[in-house]
């Protein structure tokens, strides 16, 4: 790990000063985040072990999507599980993400059938399908990658992902984060709330600003730094007024 921090308002404005400035399409920074992953997954799970990935409704979520893409292509088993609210669509309840998450979603969908949406919004999800995921989740094999919540989040998170995340804790399989384990303030380097321990993360540009408290060892695990392909020329200025 270097010795150089990013703090949650830094990574905000490098991806807005990237497409704004730089002219580097969200989407385009978002597939080099996936693939990244993909790649660090790899050399991490050389046996091929099955791989469940957790998605949210926001980026961090599409990263989980073109992670899962990337992962199929060289015939890794993987699944998704995306946990988000709906909104209406033309067929009926669609899940409602961020737009760049959705179009990687679309992606995924259409290529891919090893998916299911639980929609957040239901209550149905608490009483009838929630201790069916948690087992599965708990009791199941190979990894598990974190693709709820990144470095935005700021607030302790509520149900269902409280108990998911108390699965992805109770289980004994290995967990690689994407960018930041959900529920992990990325400044303090605190839990917000529950909060998942990962035995590896793999996060974006640079380490963030709470990496460097002692405490937060045991939710971060290994971390490894994945290049999203911002310009060097921004990133070296962020890193040398961050450093």
């Amino acid at each position: 790990m270097n010795n150089t921090y990013l703090t949650r308002a830094a990574v905000r404005e490098l991806d807005r000063r990237a497409i704004e400035e730089y002219g580097v399409p969200s989407i385009v920074l978002m597939e080099n985040a996936g693939r990244g992953v993909a790649v660090q997954l790899r050399r991490l799970n050389p046996e091929k072990l099955p791989t469940t990935i957790i998605c949210g409704p926001g980026n961090n979520g599409g990263d989980g999507f073109v992670m899962a893409r990337h992962l199929a292509n060289y015939k890794y088993p993987a699944r998704v599980w995306l946990f988000a609210p709906s909104r209406p669509g033309p067929n009926g309840p669609e899940p409602k993400l961020s737009t760049d998450c959705d179009l990687n979603y679309q992606i995924f969908k259409r290529s891919d059938d090893r998916l299911v949406w639980f929609d957040t919004s239901t209550p149905e999800l608490q009483t009838e399908h929630l201790h069916r995921i948690t087992d599965e989740i708990t009791l199941g094999e190979g990894w598990i990658v974190d693709a709820l919540f990144g470095t935005g989040l700021d607030r302790e998170l509520g149900p269902p992902y409280v108990e998911i995340v108390a699965a992805i804790n109770a289980s004994r399989r290995p967990v690689l984060a994407i960018d930041i384990p959900s529920g992990l303030d990325a400044d303090t380097g605190q839990p917000l709330g529950p909060t998942v321990r990962a035995t590896n993360t793999a996060t974006f540009v640079a380490p963030k600003k709470g990496f460097q408290e002692e405490e937060a060892a045991i939710w971060l695990g290994e971390v490894h730094t994945v290049d999203i392909g911002a310009p060097r020329k921004l990133v070296l200025e962020f890193l040398n007024a961050e450093g």
